[in-house]
């Protein structure tokens, strides 16, 4: 069992959890039976704000079109009249809105042209998880129905859900940051059996854990680098640190020797680039979402985690095995103290984890990459970020 220590006010117990009685709160902590020290005050962590990318391969329910511009113009249409407001970003010089969905193209999607199916990109705006969650629940389940209603929505290997956070201040704390990383490395095994196995092996969602820098080191050693870092920066390259010689780096034509950051890891920390504790942290292993109760469930995940990162509560052990059973636990208690609604959704995904098939450091990059994603990677290396956009207009 790993060293989970979930500080509550109050504990009725010497344990490492702890469980309220009625009096003390409504709210009531998954109970162990294990001696431990005293749980100190609770420390409460900063509301997030979210940011969700969702790549979908799309088809008009009413024309065959030939190109995604036209589709990127009915889904604004439609999205509009369902009252969700939006834009086109398909220039770099097109405006983007910090507050609105932005539409575009996705290019590490492959179209199905024959059958007048695009790639997409739908990004939301920054929302706030705690604050008022019903009200991005409730926008999530619009922008759905109104897809579902006058489009078809299909998946494919490359599609994806990406879940950006920062906290509600626009800026990181460094020991926020720190802790969230930590996690990341710590739980990655038992993310990993809630995705689909081709989610587990993606070039776009490599391991952070087992990357160039991580993958030598045993995870009390990779805690103590995580420490180690002295700022942002620092701490964004080691998270996100791919090996010269791999086929990501052969696919971007990256010259032998030069180790170098890229994005296309479980968990992208390349926003912190910004310095200074700017920049969002992106959860990029979820696989594409045709509901927005898969999308809502996410969410609550990844929030939730990294509250329980940044909250000064969760302890981790390094040299004790990480178990899903009892993280789920602690996300559930922490989402029911954020009083988000829908928490049966978040059970739900969590049930239905898997059994993992590929061996501990597997999925870091694979032996080859075929030609034709090897060329799309290459195309959205500079991509425009329109997460990043945002991010930079809501501060």
């Amino acid at each position: 069992m790993p060293y989970l220590h979930f500080a509550v006010p109050e504990p009725e117990a010497r344990r490492h959890f702890y469980r309220h009685t009625p009096s003390e709160s409504h709210h009531r902590a998954p109970a162990r039976h294990h001696d431990g020290p005293k749980a100190r005050p609770r420390v409460e962590p900063p509301d997030f704000r979210l940011c969700v990318e969702l790549g979908l391969l799309i088809r008009s329910r009413k024309h065959n079109y030939k190109s995604a511009t036209g589709l990127a113009e009915e889904i604004s249409t439609q999205l509009t009249r369902a009252g969700i407001r939006n834009h086109i970003a398909d220039s770099g010089t097109s405006a983007v809105s910090s507050r609105e969905w932005s539409i575009t193209p996705e290019r590490c999607i492959p179209d199905r042209l024959q059958d007048h199916r695009f790639g997409m990109k739908l990004v939301s705006p920054f929302v706030r998880f705690a604050k008022r969650p019903e009200a991005w629940q409730a926008q999530l389940r619009t922008v759905f129905q109104t897809l579902n209603s006058h489009f078809e929505l299909t998946t494919s290997h490359q599609c994806y859900t990406h879940i950006n956070v920062i906290p509600a201040s626009g800026i990181w704390k460094l020991n926020h940051a720190k802790g969230l990383a930590k996690s990341t490395l710590y739980f990655e095994r038992c993310l990993d059996s809630l995705v689909p196995p081709y989610r587990q092996k993606s070039v776009w969602a490599k391991s952070n854990r087992h990357n160039h820098y991580f993958g030598r080191l045993r995870m009390e050693n990779c805690f103590a680098a995580i420490d180690e870092q002295e700022d942002f920066i620092a701490l964004g390259n080691r998270m996100n640190w791919c090996n010269s010689l791999s086929p990501t780096a052969t696919a971007l034509g990256v010259k032998p020797g030069m180790d170098f950051q890229h994005e296309t890891f479980r968990w992208s920390f390349v926003g912190l680039n910004e310095g200074d504790g700017l920049g969002p942290i992106s959860f990029r292993q979820p696989p594409g979402s045709t509901s927005s109760s898969e999308v809502i469930s996410w969410v609550m995940l990844v929030v939730c985690l990294a509250r329980l990162s940044c909250g000064s509560s969760l302890l981790l052990n390094p040299f004790e095995k990480p178990e899903l059973e009892c993280l789920s636990e602690w996300l559930i208690y922490e989402s029911e103290w954020c009083k988000v609604p829908h928490r049966s959704l978040l059970r739900d995904l969590i049930s239905q984890a898997t059994p993992i098939s590929l061996e501990p450091g597997a999925g870091v990059d694979p032996l080859a990459i075929p030609t034709d994603d090897g060329k799309r990677l290459g195309e959205t290396d500079n991509h425009r970020d329109l997460v990043l956009e945002k991010y930079r207009r809501l501060l």
